[in-house]
């Protein structure tokens, strides 16, 4: 439960930052720097996270799963596997995770865009 929380509350917290923007241009700016820097992040975390989980034992393992599970949903859609990764797997993870983070990220983006251009016709046409 906590975790929903955690994600509506940074959904709100983009979405204010990317309505705070003054230009269209600002906008999708900020928009591709952020979704970029947090697939970045999500990518070499989750992908230490795999590494670690593969490769060590015991205690090490808890914080590694943490990490790993950065990249559930995404990670759904490269199948499972059976021994040990294949590099190649770290390379799709990674791409995979900043693509679709850009598209989240994007997609808020669009829907300030959106509303900020109803607010200005709405505000254009009344006055």
């Amino acid at each position: 439960m906590t975790i929903i929380f955690l994600c509506a509350a940074g959904i709100i917290v983009l979405y204010r930052h990317l309505a705070a923007k003054p230009s269209r241009r600002a906008l999708w700016r900020s928009a591709v720097r952020v979704g970029l820097s947090v697939g970045i992040a999500r990518a070499v975390l989750s992908c230490i996270g795999w590494y670690a989980i593969e490769r060590t034992g015991g205690p090490l393992q808890i914080p590694a799963f943490a990490l790993a599970m950065l990249a559930w949903p995404e990670a759904v859609l490269l199948g499972g596997h059976r021994g040990p990764v294949p590099l190649q797997l770290y390379v799709q993870l990674s791409l995979l995770l900043i693509v679709t983070s850009l598209l989240l990220v994007g997609g808020i983006a669009l829907l300030v865009h959106l509303i900020r251009g109803q607010r200005w016709t709405k505000t254009s046409t009344n006055g």
